[in-house]
């Protein structure tokens, strides 16, 4: 049995970019999971947009 995935990683605080990516993942409505692997944020000016948006879905994983 196999599982579509999809895994993000270094989004650095870039909210627009990660909005975005969870946009064409939302519709390509076969993805079952989402793993987020690191570097979600410090660099970028949006910290706590990119928390919120992650943190507000129940189909992510965020590693820690």
């Amino acid at each position: 049995m196999s599982k579509n995935i999809a895994v993000l990683t270094d989004i650095h605080g870039n909210s627009s970019a990660l909005n975005a990516v969870l946009k064409d993942i939302d519709e390509q409505g076969n993805i079952e999971h989402i793993y987020c692997l690191g570097d979600l944020i410090a660099i970028g000016h949006e910290t706590n947009q990119v928390l919120e948006g992650l943190l507000s879905r129940n189909d992510i994983s965020c590693s820690r």
